[in-house]
């Protein structure tokens, strides 16, 4: 008999030839016939894909146009990590859409389940679309004017929308007049199709503003206003003290928060409609463009103090905040009648060219008089003067340069406001 000895090599790590002596030296000791051949060794299994995982297992999107990110994991049969590409859809693209990349986007309220899949492999996750108010809008009925008690001949219409800008049908609105500010009729108001609610006002007995509170969720609402009677005349000045509460911090825009953040010294302008120091949509001047890159408040001094007296009354000037969130206040701003509005901003900072501000803010109301508090909710601007992306982005000067516009609910941000500025009148 011929034996035939091959020398391949097992996972063990022993030549084939070694273990086929061992093997025959067992089987002689055991008296078996040594003419019987080895048993053949098979090779592993090449890596194959034996599951597919899905994270997260499922998204609320609240308004219309909102997205969220979905990932997908192979694994082989082993459980190792398998490198392929998945197929995304969705099963009901009226509701929402879906990327190659699992990035999936609102369209209308409903559910359905987007799908990962790989051959023969797949992975669903649920995805739920429902619009929550996140604002209300003032279409129509504001700013009357009306005897005490009587009811006011235009109805008053809201809008509720959702934090996209979208709006809401079927929101529940609930009208509140003041107290002594009469009542609305119906007091409570689904929306319509396009997220409009209307009532009827009739003012209250007392003379003078009268106040109508529009609400569509807990915090989401809007004042309207009305006048009963003759309002007294204002006087020429007033005077008011500016609150600026940073609420900007890893918590409500969680997106690469930096270190040291904090806010430049605050800079702006008592003035009258003949100027405007910066707006959205606009190309920044010098002045913002210094402010908004590197926290510094010269130049726009400068521009401010080209137009007094004329535009402008006075600079406002305040301090900066070391870190956020955090507060600081400007006791002391003067208005009159002549110039009752207000320009103020601040840098975001660390940042490319970032900030936060009002604009010819006005600090009397539709029936020319002083208001008592106004609360401006704020949102970051780019000034456009600065191609960075990142908060420690470098200096890469934007060429041309760009308008400025809003970043909110642009990374790195949120859609989180980063603070308020709150004007309240503490004499005049």
């Amino acid at each position: 008999m011929s034996n035939v000895i091959r020398t391949s090599v097992r996972s063990d790590g022993l030549p084939r030839i070694v273990r086929s002596f061992l093997w025959v030296a067992a089987l002689a000791a055991c008296g078996g016939d040594s003419g019987t051949d080895p048993p053949e060794v098979t090779p592993e299994d090449p890596p194959r894909a034996a599951a597919l995982a899905i994270s997260p297992e499922s998204v609320a999107l609240s308004s219309l146009g909102e997205t969220a990110g979905f990932s997908a994991t192979l694994t082989d049969q082993n459980g190792a990590a398998f490198a392929g590409t998945v197929a995304w859809s969705s099963s009901d693209p009226a509701v929402f859409t879906v990327t190659p990349t699992g990035v999936v986007s609102a369209v209308a309220n409903g559910s359905g389940t987007v799908t990962a899949s790989y051959e023969a492999l797949s992975a669903t996750a649920q995805v739920v679309v429902a619009q929550a108010p996140a604002a209300v809008v003032v279409v129509s009925g504001g700013g009357q004017e009306g005897m005490a008690g009587s009811t006011l001949a235009e109805a008053v219409v809201v809008r509720v929308d959702d934090g996209g800008g979208s709006p809401v049908a079927g929101a529940t609105v609930t009208f509140a007049a003041g107290e002594g500010h009469g009542s609305a009729d119906p007091a409570m108001v689904d929306t319509d199709a396009g997220g409009l609610a209307r009532t009827t006002w009739t003012l209250g007995d007392a003379v003078g503003a009268q106040t109508l509170t529009a609400s569509a969720a807990e915090g989401v609402s809007a004042d309207i206003r009305a006048a009963a009677g003759e309002l007294p005349v204002p006087p020429d000045s007033a005077v008011y003290s500016v609150a600026f509460e940073a609420t900007w911090s890893p918590a409500t825009h969680p997106d690469n928060f930096p270190r040291g953040a904090h806010f430049s010294p605050l800079i702006g302008a008592v003035h009258n409609d003949g100027v405007r120091f910066w707006a959205s949509g606009e190309t920044a001047t010098p002045g913002i463009e210094s402010m908004a890159e590197t926290g510094g408040t010269s130049t726009l001094r400068s521009e401010i103090s080209a137009h007094i007296p004329v535009s402008a009354l006075s600079i406002i000037a305040g301090p900066g905040l070391g870190i956020s969130p955090a507060r600081t206040t400007v006791r002391r701003v003067v208005v009159r009648l002549d110039y009752p509005l207000v320009t103020l901003v601040t840098m975001i900072a660390p940042s490319p060219d970032w900030f936060v501000g009002v604009s010819g803010l006005s600090l009397m109301d539709e029936f020319g008089q002083w208001v008592e508090e106004l609360e401006f909710t704020l949102y970051p601007y780019d000034s456009g003067t600065d191609d960075g992306t990142g908060y420690t982005s470098a200096n890469a000067e934007s060429s041309p340069r760009q308008p400025i516009h809003s970043l909110r609910g642009m990374a790195p941000f949120s859609d989180a406001p980063i603070g308020t500025f709150t004007f309240t009148r503490i004499g005049g």
